[in-house]
């Protein structure tokens, strides 16, 4: 991450150099409820030449070249004293301390910080009963041997897996009155928290819609809601799912859930 920083910041700050002069540096004086600003040069008066309202962007480009500047010291820092403390043979304290003990102990213990890796590990290894699968419904399998329920959800479960989004098929979520079972549950590794996403593949039944609808209301009254902890997916027999739509719209997912 330190290295993709230093990478994008020394871009923009070599882009910077070559449109302003080396000596140059900006001054910022309180003025009433605003500031005015001031180019100062080397050797120059200690006002310097005023910037008028009408060129504030001057004022931004040196202001931005002054923070950048600032910027890859301190990353240049943090990476000389990451790189140090790796070889050193350093390791994070409080995944030491459950390495040091044994598994069944591990189980028992509330880590006060774990890693985005063990987090997940963990969370991906939790116990829960799923739906049961009636005799005579069909057998649809994702790639990695995931049974579900038709189709479209081998292809979202199967982009899932290969987009390296962890989640969990028709995990209970308990609501006030009632237990649902989302198709997925996802995880935000930012904010450590769930995110469900139920699909609605037969849209074009009335029956079907109808509890379609009543499920989402349903999701509303318990505090979930859409563009927060809840993905809508929707398809007919005229509208099928479209595997374009479907790679986009989990590639955005990975960014936004921190991955």
């Amino acid at each position: 991450m330190l290295e993709n920083s230093i990478k994008i910041v020394s871009t923009e700050l070599e882009t910077m150099k070559n449109t302003t002069e080396e000596s140059v540096r900006l001054r910022a004086v309180r003025h009433g409820d605003g500031y005015q600003y001031f180019i100062r040069r080397k050797g120059s008066e200690t006002n310097g030449e005023y910037i008028r309202a009408s060129e504030i962007n001057r004022a931004i480009t040196l202001a931005q070249k002054e923070y950048d500047e600032r910027l890859i010291d301190l990353l240049q820092e943090s990476k000389k004293v990451l790189e140090k403390y790796e070889s050193a043979g350093l390791i994070d304290p409080f995944e030491a301390t459950l390495e040091q003990m044994s598994s069944g102990k591990r189980k028992l213990v509330k880590p006060h910080h774990l890693s985005d890796d063990s987090y997940i590990m963990n969370w991906r290894g939790q116990e829960y009963e799923g739906l049961p699968f009636k005799e005579d419904s069909p057998e649809y399998y994702t790639r990695c041997g995931l049974r579900v329920r038709s189709k479209s959800e081998v292809l979202i479960a199967d982009i899932l897996d290969e987009m390296s989004v962890p989640f969990l098929y028709e995990k209970p979520l308990r609501f006030l009155k009632k237990t649902v079972h989302p198709d997925f549950t996802l995880l935000n590794i930012r904010e450590r928290k769930e995110v469900y996403w139920e699909h609605f593949g037969m849209m074009d039944d009335r029956e079907y819609r109808e509890d379609a609808f009543l499920k989402m209301r349903e999701y509303e009254a318990n505090g979930f809601y859409q563009y927060d902890s809840v993905i809508w997916t929707f398809e007919s027999g005229k509208n099928p799912l479209n595997t374009k739509w479907i790679r986009n719209m989990i590639k955005a997912l990975y960014r936004s859930l921190g991955y």
